[in-house]
């Protein structure tokens, strides 16, 4: 008789722990993205060309960053940063929601900043991403800051007419 019981007691339980688990895993479908297997949707980059300050001090990885932003095949990379923009500069903000798409959720923090404040971190080497239209980073001098640590990396096409 005691047998009888725990076996009742261990299909009961077994039961309400399917139950528990089993109905909301086959309730949520299968083609929802995760934190683990990224982003859910490309952006696609504007069109124009773009600087990238990649401070290479600051950030731990920063081959596996050189890759991704210059277009080139990468694997995973776990370490979070900061990309810097200027709250002036949309299109370098698109271009920085493009990139910060192609990565895992939250791996990339995206901030806008005074344009004269970002480029005096640039010029100290207080960031780790700055992302900026050619044109702005040519008019405010965004060179100066390239030593030392800091690379910059050229990246899309110039639209000519």
């Amino acid at each position: 008789m005691k047998l009888l019981k725990f076996l009742a007691h261990v299909i009961c339980d077994v039961a309400v722990a399917a139950a528990v688990l089993g109905i909301p895993v086959l309730l949520t479908g299968h083609d929802r993205t995760d934190a683990v297997s990224g982003a859910t949707a490309l952006i696609d980059a504007p069109s124009g060309a773009f600087v990238v300050l990649l401070n290479t001090d600051t950030v731990q990885e920063s081959a596996f960053y050189e890759a991704f932003f210059t277009g080139q095949e990468v694997c995973y990379c776990f370490e979070d940063i900061t990309c810097a923009v200027t709250a002036n500069d949309p299109a370098a903000l698109q271009m920085a929601q493009s990139f910060q798409s192609r990565l895992s959720e939250h791996q990339m923090t995206i901030r806008q900043e005074e344009q004269t404040l970002l480029l005096s971190k640039a010029d100290h080497g207080r960031f780790q991403v700055v992302i900026l239209s050619k044109e702005l980073a040519e008019t405010a001098h965004a060179d100066s800051a390239v030593q030392g640590d800091v690379i910059a990396l050229n990246i899309g096409q110039e639209d000519t007419p």
